[in-house]
């Protein structure tokens, strides 16, 4: 007998023709391979030198005379056998599913793990148990064709698939990688507002994916939480939260100096509550009424931080002489403030004023090795009240209850945590 060509293989040879010109089109390359049964061939993307990149996109070709159109969902709807499914969700590589259109002449794409993640697992879809097939929707605007969108967006996924694959396959586990810093009561008379400090693995926060379906978890266990800061109070609030603030971190010292990647709000829409903080923002989750805002200009201040960073030995000898000094004064404006003459307070306040701005601006232009953050910190607060307890006085402004409540209350304090501090530092 002879080989025979039937329709199906013709159709299945177009396709091929067909990603291939347009792969190729953009001075990449496009492999096929004729003995996998899962996958068809795959995309090594190059730079626009012509040097290769190393990063190569898996591709299965599904060739059909008719495209299955859902105008609600402005999609292609394909069944997609689960065989196909389960072989993409333990490939280590992003595959890329492309229903090709014999007839119309046009193929539209999915990044198959990405819409098993978003789309299938995360929406509670238990996809794993059917045998055969399920149905996938696949938008309209993942069109494949000579445009610099396309071309785009697969150069993302070559650039962040294998990451982002590792990302998501945490997620099973993902208490195991974020730990909640702080959580904080903020309610009002009306509304109940909690808010948390989160850090997050940096590999983990680095896919932006991910890091949303995290969110979307830790949002629930805060909600969950429910913290109340009169938890102690016998008529403790049991109500559930309005509104949940969530701050994410990759590294401690952002967190220090408050510099989140991100924020999110969450809110109670049942009651039909508006945003607070976030009424401008980068990506919303209509599933959980979760608001995310990317914090896009915090790296350039978090790479200052770390490359300008003292070390602890020239941290110490730098704040040597401000440190007596801020001991000293705290002790000594204590003393004279005690005493029943207050002449002797107000003219050593109006001797050393310049002193206290000097060394204020000092101590705010030195960036701490983290051990010592908490040392500085304090040299700033207590600083500080010395510096405005100087402008109170010229500016008379208060009497002395006043002066002592803001200012000399805490002066005490102040020496008591410089010593702590140098205690566990030194």
């Amino acid at each position: 007998m002879r080989s025979k060509l039937d329709s199906k293989q013709i159709s299945e040879y177009l396709s091929k023709l067909f990603i291939e010109k347009i792969v190729v089109s953009n001075g990449w390359k496009y492999r096929t391979q004729e003995k996998d049964n899962d996958i068809d061939g795959e995309i090594e993307v190059f730079t626009n030198e012509g040097e290769t990149t190393a990063k190569l996109i898996k591709v299965q070709l599904k060739a059909t005379t008719e495209l299955k159109y859902n105008e609600d969902t402005n999609s292609i709807v394909f069944d997609c056998p689960i065989k196909f499914l389960n072989f993409c969700d333990v490939c280590d590589f992003p595959v890329l599913l492309v229903i090709y259109s014999v007839t119309e002449e046009k193929a539209f794409w999915i990044w198959t793990q990405k819409y098993i993640f978003q789309e299938l697992d995360s929406n509670g879809v238990d996809w794993r148990k059917n045998t055969s097939t399920i149905r996938l929707k696949i938008p309209i605007h993942n069109e494949v064709k000579e445009d610099v969108s396309f071309y785009d967006a697969i150069k993302s996924i070559s650039e962040v698939g294998v990451s982002e694959l590792q990302q998501w396959k945490k997620q099973e586990s993902s208490e195991f990688y974020f730990t909640i810093l702080e959580e904080k009561d903020n309610s009002t008379n009306t509304k109940r507002r909690i808010s948390a400090k989160i850090y997050v693995e940096r590999s983990f926060a680095s896919s932006k994916d991910s890091l949303v379906e995290l969110i979307k978890k830790i949002n629930g266990k805060v909600k969950n939480n429910n913290y109340f800061k009169k938890v102690l109070d016998e008529n403790s609030d049991a109500s559930h939260p309005e509104y949940v603030w969530l701050y994410f971190y990759d590294d401690l010292i952002q967190y220090e100096f408050g510099l989140p990647i991100c924020r999110s709000e969450w809110i109670n829409n049942i009651d039909k509550n508006d945003p607070v903080l976030l009424k401008e923002f980068d990506h919303y989750i209509e599933s959980h009424d979760i608001r995310i805002k990317w914090e896009d200009d915090y790296r350039p201040l978090h790479k200052y931080l770390i490359l300008n960073a003292t070390s602890k030995n020239d941290y110490m000898k730098e704040i040597k002489g401000l440190l007596t000094f801020t001991q000293h004064e705290l002790a000594n404006l204590t003393f004279l403030f005690n005493k029943v003459d207050k002449g002797d307070f107000y003219e050593h306040i109006i001797s050393k004023r310049k002193d206290y701005r000097t060394n204020f601006l000092l101590i705010s232009d030195i960036l701490p090795p983290y051990e010592c953050r908490k040392l500085n910190r304090t040299l700033i607060d207590a600083l500080t009240d010395m510096d405005n307890l100087a402008i109170a006085i010229k500016q008379e402004q208060g009497n002395e209850y006043y002066l002592h409540s803001q200012f000399l209350k805490r002066f005490p304090d102040h020496l008591a945590i410089i010593q702590y501090e140098l205690e566990k530092i030194i």
